[in-house]
């Protein structure tokens, strides 16, 4: 009786969070899932049923192959840059030195740039002709390292990885120095006491309790990464000959380049099983027993 009164208190509360939910979620999806079984190219009303011809094309198309191939060396190598440079700065920034805030908010301030402006930055900065990476080279008497960063297939991705790292990893600090300032102060003092260094205070104490958050922001990280489109078209647009061509930019070509939005949405089912299945992985991987403290 009482679990029913509640259902009916919490129902019109519920509704318009539905209904929002629905509209510009749930319907977007499904059609989105409807479209990949068409040929439509975004211009005329009908949309001519093609049944799996889609998803046929994307198991034979070598160009995707090379795209999830992309995706997943964007995931894998931001998460190995990002992850412990984030993790060190919060660490660092949480200890009780003399301008720790000031660092914090020097290594936070790239996140108030756009993606756009931020890109448009580091694509100036790694031109081959003026640019400033290539310019501090040649003042350091190491012009023979320099070269066209974004124009080379070896290097096109890294910089791209590099760029987004810089730009985003003043998010994650924050999200890890946040996690750090819960670990109780006593615990690392009688740490300290008994003769821990630091980096055995960080290993054995602060990293298991924040697990449950690392773990959080490496699912976060992954479900990101796979949608990832603002920096790779704005730096390279997806070359130099696809290098750096991911989910969202081949999706991006495919809609509004060559008008296959058929094609498109069925890149973006693709994309989405893809996010589904590597999200229960991770989450399954990461899973450990909750440290209570």
């Amino acid at each position: 009786m009482l679990n029913r009164q509640k259902r009916k208190l919490l129902l019109p509360f519920l509704t318009p969070a539905l209904l929002l939910y629905a509209v510009f979620f749930l319907y977007p999806a499904l059609r989105t899932f409807y479209v990949a079984l068409t040929s439509w190219n975004g211009i005329n009303p009908e949309l001519p049923f093609a049944g799996l011809d889609n998803f046929r094309e994307l198991a034979d198309d070598p160009i995707f192959h090379g795209t999830i191939r992309n995706t997943a060396v964007f995931t894998i190598l931001g998460a190995i840059v990002l992850f412990p440079l984030a993790l060190f700065l919060a660490f660092a920034t949480s200890e009780k030195v003399f301008g720790a805030r000031t660092f914090r908010f020097i290594i936070l301030a790239p996140v108030a740039l756009s993606v756009a402006t931020a890109a448009l930055l580091w694509k100036f900065a790694l031109n081959p002709n003026f640019g400033l990476v290539n310019g501090v080279l040649g003042a350091v008497d190491l012009e023979d390292w320099s070269r066209p960063w974004l124009g080379m297939e070896s290097t096109a991705m890294i910089a791209v990885v590099l760029a987004t790292v810089w730009h985003g990893v003043g998010i994650w600090m924050i999200f890890f120095a946040a996690a750090i300032s819960r670990v109780p102060q006593e615990m690392k003092e009688a740490a300290r006491i008994d003769g821990a260094s630091s980096w055995r205070i960080f290993r054995h104490i602060v990293f298991p309790l924040i697990w449950d958050v690392t773990r959080i922001l490496i699912i976060l990280w992954i479900i990101g990464a796979l949608q990832a489109f603002a920096f790779i078209f704005a730096m390279t647009g997806g070359g130099p000959f696809n290098a750096t061509n991911v989910f969202g930019t081949y999706l991006y070509n495919a809609a509004f380049v060559e008008s296959r939005f058929g094609y498109a949405a069925a890149i973006a089912v693709v994309m989405f099983g893809l996010i589904l299945c590597f999200t229960a992985i991770v989450t399954r991987l990461t899973r450990r027993d909750t440290v209570q403290y």
